[in-house]
C-alpha cells in the first residue's frame, strides 16, 4: 500500500509543476490580452500628459537658447559680475522688468519689436 501513496504524490507533484514557457522566437507575436491593452493605454495617457506639461512648463529649468554677439555677452558677464549674480539671473531680472510693461499695454508694437 505504501508504494501506491508514493506514486499518487509523484503524480500530484507533476500535475502542479509550472511548465516552462516555450521560446517561439522573435518572428511569432503573442496576441495581446486585456492587461497589455490597459498598460498601453495608460502609457499613452502618461506620455500625452508629459507632453502637455512640457509645453506649458513654468519651471525654472525650462531652457531657451538665444544667440548674442560676443560684445553683448561680455557686457552681460561684466554687469552680472558687478551685481554678484549669474548672467542667467541678470537676463531673468531684465525680462521680468520688461514683462509688466508689455502686459499693461504701455509699450507700442513698434517699441516691443513687433
Amino acid at each position: 500500500m505504501r508504494p501506491r501513496v508514493a506514486l499518487s504524490r509523484k503524480r500530484w507533484t507533476k500535475s502542479t509543476e509550472v511548465e516552462p514557457s516555450r521560446d517561439y522566437g522573435a518572428e511569432i507575436e503573442r496576441p495581446l490580452d486585456a492587461e497589455d491593452v490597459a498598460l498601453s493605454l495608460l502609457d499613452a495617457k502618461v506620455r500625452a500628459e508629459e507632453a502637455r506639461a512640457d509645453l506649458s512648463s513654468t519651471e525654472p529649468h525650462a531652457g531657451l537658447s538665444v544667440r548674442l554677439s560676443r560684445a553683448m555677452i561680455l557686457q552681460l558677464q561684466t554687469e552680472a559680475a558687478k551685481r554678484h549674480i549669474t548672467p542667467s539671473e541678470l537676463i531673468k531680472r531684465a525680462l521680468m522688468q520688461y514683462r509688466p510693461l508689455r502686459q499693461a499695454g504701455r509699450l507700442s508694437a513698434r517699441q516691443a519689436g513687433k
